[in-house]
C-alpha cells in the first residue's frame, strides 16, 4: 500500500524584516564598503521581499539578544550562547506548525505512531524531537527519531523514513516536524559564502503528517518513488561546519552551475524508476535554495520558469528555510493547486547532493 502526506502545516516566526531593511542592518557589521556593496547587490538580485527571524536581533536600536551593540559595532556570540536559544523557540515554532498540521486532518496527538524531527541549526541531547513529544502530549507509545545537520535537504529523508513506517505498518500515523533557525548563526564575516547566506537564509518550521493509506475525500500526496544523486565534482561547493562563533555556511557561487550539468540525469533517472516519462510530470515541488538555482534547474530539464511559480513564491515571501522551505512548497501545492497527478520533487544540499521525490496529487 503507498503512503501517503495527509495533512502539512507551517509556521514562522513573528519578527518580520524586509530585506532591505535586514541588509542595512547586517551592513553595520561589515567594516569595508566593498563587502556592503556586496550585501546590496545580492539583495537586490535575490528575488527575496522578507525574511521572518525567531530573534528580534535585527534593527538599528542595537538591543538586540545575541547580537549587541558594543559601541562601534556588533560583535558574534559564541556558539554555545547561540544553541542556548535554539530549544526553546524551535519548540515554540514546531509546535505551532504541528499543531496545524493535526487540526486540518482532524487527527488527535494521541493518534502519532511515530514523531520525526529535522533540523540542522541546532544540535542538543536530549533534543529537538524529545521536546516535541512532550510538547505535543502525544503518546508514550510514540516512537521517536531525528535527522540532523543534513541541510536543505533532509526532509527528504524523514519522508522516506515515514514511506518506510507506513508501508510495513499500514496503521502508523508519522508526524515530521522540520525547524530551522538560521538567524541564530549570522556571522560577522565577508567572505563570500557568509554574505551570501546572510541575504538568502531566514527561520521556519513546517510539519507533514504521513500515513498508510488515502484520506478519504481530503487531497494528498502519495509518495511514488524517491532518489538520491551525489554530484562528486561539487563536493566542495556546499557544507555546514561547526565553528567557534556560530556554524559556518559554505555555498559557492558555483552550485547552480553543478545542479544545472547534473540535473537533467537524476531528473531522468527518477522518472524511468517511476514508469513515468516527462510529459506525464504536472509540476514542480523545487526547494528554493536561491534564484539562480531555480534557473539551472529550469533550464537543465527544459521546463517554463512559470512552472517552478510555487518555488519562487515561496523564496520571496520566506528566503530560504533550509530544510523546512520544502514542506513550504508542498503545501501550496496540496491545498492550492487545481492540478491532480505526478509531481516532481527535490532539493539540494552538502556533498553536493540532489534528494528528489515524485508525489501524486489526488
Amino acid at each position: 500500500m503507498s503512503s501517503t502526506i495527509t495533512a502539512i502545516g507551517t509556521a514562522i516566526p513573528e519578527n518580520r524584516y524586509p530585506l532591505s531593511d535586514f541588509v542595512e542592518w547586517a551592513g553595520l557589521t561589515h567594516a569595508s564598503p566593498a563587502a556592503r556593496r556586496k550585501l546590496q547587490f545580492l539583495a537586490r538580485d535575490a528575488g527575496i521581499a522578507v525574511k521572518h527571524m525567531a530573534i528580534n536581533d535585527f534593527s538599528l536600536n542595537g538591543k538586540g539578544v545575541l547580537y549587541r551593540w558594543n559601541g562601534t559595532g556588533y560583535q558574534d556570540p559564541d556558539t554555545a550562547i547561540r544553541l542556548g536559544h535554539f530549544l526553546p523557540l524551535a519548540t515554540k515554532l514546531g509546535t505551532e506548525a504541528a499543531t496545524t498540521c493535526l487540526r486540518r486532518r482532524e487527527v488527535d496527538a494521541e493518534q502519532i505512531t511515530h514523531l520525526i524531527a529535522v533540523s540542522c541549526t541546532g544540535v542538543e541531547a536530549p533534543g529537538l524531537e524529545i521536546a516535541l513529544y512532550r510538547s505535543l502530549n502525544l503518546p508514550a507509545r510514540a516512537e521517536r527519531g531525528a535527522v540532523n545537520f543534513m541541510g536543505c535537504y533532509a526532509v527528504f529523508h524523514a519522508l522516506k523514513q515515514a514511506d518506510y513506517i507506513c508501508r510495513a505498518n499500514p496503521g502508523s500515523k508519522v508526524l515530521i516536524v522540520s525547524v530551522e533557525l538560521c538567524s541564530l548563526h549570522f556571522r560577522n564575516s565577508e567572505e563570500n559564502d557568509n554574505l551570501l547566506s546572510t541575504v538568502l537564509f531566514s527561520d521556519g518550521a513546517a510539519a507533514a503528517l504521513i500515513e498508510g493509506g488515502s484520506a478519504d475525500q481530503h487531497p494528498v500526496l502519495r509518495l511514488n518513488a524517491f532518489a538520491s544523486t551525489l554530484i562528486s565534482e561539487g563536493k566542495d561547493a556546499m557544507g555546514w561546519h561547526i565553528g567557534i562563533r556560530g556554524f559556518e555556511m559554505i555555498l559557492s557561487s558555483a552550485v547552480p552551475k553543478h545542479i544545472g550539468s547534473n540535473m537533467r540525469q537524476a531528473y531522468q533517472q527518477l522518472l524511468t524508476k517511476g514508469g513515468l516519462e516527462p510529459t506525464d510530470i504536472v509540476g514542480y515541488a523545487i526547494h528554493p535554495g536561491g534564484k539562480n538555482i531555480l534557473m539551472a534547474f529550469a533550464e537543465a530539464i527544459g521546463c517554463e520558469m512559470e512552472d517552478l511559480q510555487v518555488s519562487f513564491d515561496v523564496m520571496r515571501e520566506h528566503g530560504n528555510m533550509s530544510s523546512a522551505t520544502i514542506l513550504f512548497v508542498l503545501e501550496r501545492i496540496l491545498y492550492q493547486s487545481l492540478l491532480h497527478g505526478p509531481f516532481y520533487a527535490a532539493a539540494f544540499g552538502p556533498g553536493l547532493t540532489v534528494e528528489s521525490g515524485l508525489f501524486s496529487r489526488l
